[in-house]
């Protein structure tokens, strides 16, 4: 089968969730990600909650697919020799440095497209390449809190809290391996490359920007009220007799399902309540009503029974249960991988988030070792021999 960009190379900078993961997206897709790293590794590989053999579970998931070799840019002119002999195979760039940083490794654009004027570099920060907070290092967590995005939600009586799967990284590395997508297009089209301005503040102020014009139009700041949904009908997380289910009853349709599913069917007679923003206004009188009853029963019954009324719902999942939800396996939502080393044969791993009827993507290959592929890179497709590579490697270059 052929590979949807099986003739594209990437060269991947990228460290920390947003970059690494629009790289394993293309990998994924079939293009050649080659994972750049200094000697000696990066500290993603090492990041978190260790397995014995001192590999953690992030970049199982951000490696995979890759290849992986070693170069050191930082102030070294051999480095950036070596840089420019992969430039004459390589189509995509990707890294996650500020301008300065990127800049002292020769990996900017201005300097990168004197040397192949139709590279595509694809650069992701947190506040992106110019403004004032440019040069500033930044990561999700940041940009949740400048965009806005932690007053969304949260307790009144608590200060605000964010989100814990880094909502803002995952998402700009989305946009970012779309947008490398498009620039590919792009020069297929033209034969031009570009330079693609990725930033994670950008990307969260473009999920907060309809509540931004709440509060600067109709001076409106977003309440504080837990899991509950602000202006809607009950959207809220519902205790069972043994767990948890969250229940979504937007729009008048679903409403009046839910008003006779607890037995309360004359509230849909209410003329209080005959829209989503008088129920959310009102919701001192129902919310109780939607509890007391949701309390009455385990967490399977409720499911049932709003499965058979069509209302959204669904159960709270601890981490250890996703995998072997029934839907999450046949879907092929996860997928498991051999690191082949031992206690880490079967380590669960994302699968790519859009499935493919004539393109399918495929994980295929365990995420690189630090330098695993130098050889083959650096004498099989650069043509440097065997003394030369140890030479540099001597040398700390690679």
């Amino acid at each position: 089968m052929n590979k949807v960009l099986g003739d594209i190379c990437v060269l991947d900078f990228g460290r920390f969730l947003a970059c690494p993961y629009c790289g394993i997206l293309l990998a994924d897709m079939g293009a050649e990600v080659i994972r750049v790293e200094r000697p000696g590794g990066e500290e993603d590989r090492t990041h978190g909650l260790l397995a014995p053999s001192g590999q953690n579970m992030m970049f199982p998931t951000v490696g995979r697919n890759k290849k992986g070799i070693t170069l050191n840019l930082m102030k070294n002119e051999k480095g950036r020799d070596v840089l420019k002999d992969l430039l004459k195979h390589t189509d995509v760039i990707i890294h996650a440095f500020t301008p300065p940083a990127a800049e002292s490794m020769g990996l900017d654009y201005e300097n990168l497209k004197k040397l192949k004027p139709d590279i595509i570099v694809a650069a992701v920060t947190c506040f992106g390449q110019k403004g004032p907070y440019a040069n500033r290092p930044g990561f999700d967590f940041i940009a949740q809190a400048m965009s806005g995005c932690m007053a969304l939600g949260g307790y009144e009586d608590k200060p605000p809290t964010r989100a814990f799967m880094n909502p803002i990284d995952y998402s700009t590395g989305l946009a970012a391996a779309f947008s490398v997508a498009v620039a590919i297009r792009h020069r297929d089209m033209t034969g031009s490359g570009q330079l693609i301005d990725l930033s994670l503040l950008r990307t969260a102020i473009s999920f907060t920007a309809p509540q931004i014009g709440e509060m600067e139009v109709l001076d409106t700041p977003r309440p504080m009220i837990g899991n509950r949904a602000a202006y809607l009908s009950t959207v809220d997380l519902l205790q069972c007799k043994d767990g948890c289910v969250f229940v979504a009853s937007i729009m008048n349709s679903l409403w009046r399902r839910l008003a006779r599913l607890i037995g309360h069917e004359e509230l849909l007679d209410d003329p209080e309540l005959y829209n989503d923003y008088q129920r959310y206004v009102h919701r001192d009188r129902i919310d109780p009503l939607v509890a007391e009853w949701a309390a009455q029963y385990t967490v399977e019954e409720v499911m049932e029974k709003m499965e058979a009324a069509h209302i959204p719902c669904g159960p709270i999942r601890a981490l250890g249960e996703v995998s072997s939800d029934p839907h999450v396996q046949e879907a092929e939502m996860m997928t498991y991988m051999d690191l082949e080393e031992p206690g880490l044969e079967k380590v669960p791993v994302s699968q790519t988030p859009a499935r493919f009827s004539e393109t399918p993507p495929v994980i295929s290959r365990r995420p690189p070792k630090v330098g695993e592929h130098n050889e083959e890179i650096f004498q099989g497709l650069l043509g440097y021999s065997k003394e030369k590579i140890v030479c540099l490697q001597k040398e700390g270059v690679i």
